[in-house]
């Protein structure tokens, strides 16, 4: 258990950072004309279709706690959920869900013989602030939560990290980016 608590640390950290230092992204993904013709969709669904789909499918969840009055969600979703590169990821292995904060108030969310507002399940998970990306696994059992801004960079090897279950393997989400450890590829 200490170990997941370190590699959930290891993430927030890495993803604290990722927001306060001025990142080689640009470097990496140049904005041209071409790059901002990649944009794509990503397939979101409400919770509990969601959810459902994940336990069908057998597919782990990102979850993204969004509202149209915040501008580090409209970026993220600028910058990160439009990228062809991400919209794959996502479409190909995960199942997307969005938890919109400010529409709805009366929807209700079923998560684990619970029937909870979203303002309730936002607490239980511990959500303060937005946006906030959640992972679960397969069976909608949390991995981990991340708060704020995440760069598409760091975003694309959090979702090979979570894919590849580095996590369940103990490895370190910083090993993983450095490739000091691979976890092996999920077939």
């Amino acid at each position: 258990m200490k170990r997941r608590y370190a590699v959930i640390t290891a993430i927030l950290i890495i993803s604290h950072f990722s927001l306060c230092a001025k990142s080689s992204e640009d470097e990496a993904f140049p904005q041209n004309s071409s790059s901002r013709q990649e944009k794509a969709a990503v397939t979101w669904h409400n919770f509990n279709e969601g959810i459902r789909q994940a336990r069908e499918k057998r597919r782990p969840v990102v979850m993204d706690f969004y509202a149209d009055w915040c501008g580090w969600c409209k970026k993220m979703e600028a910058d990160v959920f439009s990228s062809a590169h991400v919209a794959s990821k996502l479409n190909d292995n995960y199942i997307c869900i969005r938890v919109y904060m400010d529409k709805d108030p009366n929807e209700t969310i079923r998560y684990k013989n619970h029937t909870l507002s979203k303002q309730e399940f936002t607490a239980m998970l511990g959500i303060q602030g937005l946006p906030t990306i959640v992972f679960m696994d397969r069976d909608a059992d949390l991995i981990t939560k991340i708060p704020g801004y995440i760069s598409k960079k760091v975003f694309l090897s959090l979702l090979g990290y979570i894919d590849e279950e580095c996590y369940i393997k103990k490895i370190s989400f910083n090993d993983y980016v450095e490739g000091k450890t691979p976890c092996g590829k999920k077939k």
